[in-house]
């Protein structure tokens, strides 16, 4: 019995050994710097000075009192439709790649290898192709005769943001496609025969079985995709710097120029939150419209 026991605690200890490091190590890297953030987004704080001052609710009424901000995440909302345009392509091709296809795995690495790609170099690409001048998208229409009809792929205007948006589109969709081939894989092929039996055609199978199936890939997808949209940042910054005139700024490029441009940095804190409490409420309205039981 004492043997018993004493073989308990040299688990319980070796449990907690292992589980020290790895929780030190997040509280000290993620809910230390949360706490921080929360507690300067109620501060004037300059990034510099040793002391700062609390100030209240006054960061908060800034932000959504600053018209520029509100742009800056009403621009987000591009990006936002293009990941569930990106999802729809990815799910689209993960069905059909899944499928008894020659060269898929061709196809599936040429899908993905955008993923792999460097997102400045892709920014530098696309930056080259949206040229006016030089882009071979308007010297395609030029050659063909069709030069009357050459694009501003970055105008003066809200359509700069979905020009933007569509290099996201591009890069992410072999990494949702590959996360949906993983759960397509694990649906029983005898489901997909019984439902051809029924007469259930393309789209009756993509709602009844193919969608239930992969629920929880899909939370995932449009989890990552959502959080990653309303952080969009190098392909704004990169190609545009946030113009014309902060035409395509986005949420986090306006919070960054706040931080390091006018040294405010209790107002960038303060803008952080407010991003994550709209990703939270994203993720929220997702959760209801997808109606999955907690298990």
């Amino acid at each position: 019995m004492f043997k018993s026991f004493n073989v308990k605690v040299q688990k319980r200890v070796l449990i907690i050994a292992f589980l020290v490091v790895p929780v030190f190590l997040m509280l000290l890297f993620s809910y230390y710097p949360a706490v921080k953030l929360f507690q300067q987004s109620f501060t004037n704080w300059d990034g510099v000075s040793p002391t700062y001052k609390y100030i209240g609710f006054k960061n908060y009424i800034s932000v959504f009192t600053d018209t520029s901000s509100l742009k800056a995440l009403l621009n987000n909302g591009a990006y936002l439709i293009g990941m569930f345009i990106q999802t729809a392509i990815a799910l689209y091709l993960a069905i059909i790649l899944n499928a008894k296809l020659k060269a898929r795995n061709f196809f599936k690495s040429i899908v993905f290898m955008p993923y792999v790609l460097n997102g400045v170099a892709v920014a530098f690409m696309f930056n080259y192709i949206y040229d006016y001048n030089k882009g071979p998208l308007n010297v395609l229409l030029k050659s063909i005769g069709l030069g009357n009809y050459v694009v501003h792929w970055l105008p003066n205007s809200y359509f700069i943001n979905i020009s933007l948006a569509i290099i996201g589109v591009w890069q992410y969709t072999g990494l949702s496609m590959v996360l949906f081939l993983g759960a397509l894989q694990s649906i029983p092929n005898d489901i997909y025969e019984a439902a051809s039996l029924d007469g259930a055609n393309f789209f009756q199978t993509v709602r009844y079985i193919i969608i239930p199936n992969i629920k929880r890939v899909l939370e995932l997808v449009l989890f990552t995709g959502i959080s990653g949209s309303l952080q969009a940042y190098f392909q704004p910054y990169v190609i545009t710097k946030g113009g014309p005139a902060g035409m395509s700024d986005t949420f986090v490029t306006k919070l960054l120029s706040v931080a390091f441009q006018f040294q405010n940095f209790g107002k960038a804190s303060a803008m952080s939150v407010v991003l994550l409490l709209f990703v939270v409420a994203l993720i929220g309205v997702q959760k209801l419209f997808l109606g999955r039981k907690e298990e």
